[in-house]
């Protein structure tokens, strides 16, 4: 089955769940003991190998420590953390941090919540397990940090709030300050007592109010809101509402609106919200995560060949694509280099002609005198069309689909000592009537391309009827055997001056 597999640790056993698109299937769970374990043992066989595994823990043994440290970079950050770590929770592996930003007076020092997982001797069996099996341990998350994603948006706030909502392993209330986690407790219930009470749900919000403000965590003077994440009829007895004396306000939130935000397709049926921690664990890339260094060494390794063969296809795709343009060029420049000669072919032929068609017999002085500017004038500009030429292949290059039919070259009489040159160009249309529309779009794409050509002098000597404004767009059948229809457009050229 395809999907994140995700294993939920608590203080009965593990369950393995897979989430996928929305939708959570959950296998047999497994005890704490030896049998429990033997049969972890099988599960994990079972899948394939290197499949990526999240461990989602819901312990009691849950600590949060903010502390302020000097503000330091480089090299002596990590060294620094880690003996603050160690100071703080012994030798347990399973810690983390978060920093939640410098001060804003004083010398600014960081403020940094440093949390771990207090009791390794719950988690070792399994994650030993989970390291000598080919699967591979992706991050280990804890319901504590994961809860913040329990708070809509809309319901966030700059100031502190309280969110208690029920998991398989009891009721948990979480503190968040400015959106980040600042204080967890989970307090298991009885066998059958959940979903809890009202008057238990205010009970245990209210001992964790009176040690968050005993900790001037929670400010003693103004309004605290409990958000009690519960179906409306979740509650055996209802939850009085506000408690003025200390500021304390409950709001039960109804977890539906959250599930289609997460967009998480298995019915809610409980006030269980684990469905809603997994979905969003599935969907949450970046958590701090609590697993040692060690145990995410093969999650590790497995990214950097991932990430080295993304690389290495990256520069192969860039590679062929450089080749391919190389041959593309090369096949441009032979092209061009072929459609060059024809001109010059073409451009000999004609002056060929032009010389046999002058009479032998001598010309007036008048003519001569013209000739002889003319011939004058032509040494002085560029020879031949390829200039023209130039401009019109570049004028027409954006443009793909269009077909040329011919193109005429010719050289006027010149005045004032100077020659115009001059191109007519003949563009074939699709025929048809149906093809009415493309023909009047072909066109205009063209004489819009021509346009570009800002030193030349362009005239529309042929166009389709379609482009005539007095006739509307729609015309009639053409007969059979019409004239394909066509678009003639002579391009002056302002003379050389030389």
């Amino acid at each position: 089955m395809a999907g994140q597999r995700i294993l939920y640790l608590n203080a009965d056993g593990l369950t393995p769940f897979v989430v996928e698109r929305g939708e959570i299937h959950a296998a047999p769970p497994f005890s704490t003991g030896e049998q429990g374990l033997t049969a972890f043992d099988t599960y994990l066989r079972n899948c394939p190998p290197d499949t990526p595994l999240t461990l989602l823990v819901d312990l009691p043994d849950e600590s949060h420590q903010l502390e302020s440290v000097p503000f330091v970079r480089g090299r002596d950050r990590q060294p620094m953390i880690a003996r603050r770590q160690n100071q703080l929770f012994g030798e347990t592996p399973y810690r983390t941090y978060l920093s939640l930003g410098r001060a804003k007076e004083g010398r600014r020092d960081e403020q940094i919540l440093f949390a771990a997982l207090t009791r390794p001797g719950v988690i070792q069996p399994w994650l030993e397990r989970i390291q000598h099996s080919s699967c591979i341990l992706a991050r280990m998350v804890s319901v504590g940090f994961l809860s913040r994603t329990l708070i809509t948006p809309h319901r966030a706030s700059p100031s502190p709030l309280l969110l208690a909502h029920v998991t398989p392993a009891g009721l948990r209330v979480s503190c968040f300050d400015k959106g980040q986690l600042r204080f967890t407790r989970l307090t298991p219930l009885k066998p059958g007592a959940c979903p809890p009470s009202g008057k238990v749900l205010q009970t245990e919000v209210q001992r964790s109010f009176d040690y968050l403000s005993a900790q001037r965590i929670l400010p003693r003077k103004g309004k605290t809101t409990a958000h009690v994440l519960a179906l409306p009829d979740a509650p055996a007895e209802p939850i009085t509402g506000e408690n003025t004396e200390h500021g304390l306000a409950f709001e039960i939130l109804d977890p539906q609106p959250l599930a289609q935000i997460l967009r998480l397709k298995s019915r809610l049926t409980s006030a269980d919200s684990l469905p809603l921690l997994l979905q969003a664990l599935a969907t949450t890339p970046h958590l701090p995560q609590f697993a040692p260094a060690e145990a995410l060494a093969e999650h590790r390794l497995r990214r950097a060949a991932q990430a080295i063969g993304a690389l290495g296809a990256a520069t192969l795709l860039i590679s062929l694509g450089i080749t391919t343009a190389n041959l593309l060029d090369a096949r441009g420049q032979r092209h061009l280099a072929e459609t060059r000669l024809l001109q010059v072919r073409a451009t000999e032929k004609h002056l060929k002609a032009v010389t046999d068609a002058m009479p032998a017999t001598p010309l007036p002085l008048e003519q001569l005198s013209l000739t002889l500017a003319t011939a004058k004038a032509l040494i002085s500009t560029n020879a031949g069309p390829e200039p023209a030429l130039r401009q019109l292949a570049a004028a027409l290059a954006p443009l793909p689909g269009f077909k040329l039919r011919h193109i005429e070259w010719t050289v006027s009489a010149p005045t004032e000592r100077l020659a115009f040159q001059a191109l007519r160009v003949h563009f074939s249309l699709p025929s048809g009537a149906e093809h009415a529309r493309q023909r009047v779009a072909q066109t205009r794409a063209l004489l819009t391309a021509l346009g570009t050509m800002s030193t030349a002098d362009i005239t529309i000597e042929k166009q389709p009827a379609e482009m005539n404004d007095t006739q509307p767009l729609r015309i009639t059948e053409e007969e059979s055997g019409a004239e394909t229809p066509q678009l003639t457009v002579r391009i002056q050229f302002p003379p050389d001056h030389p």
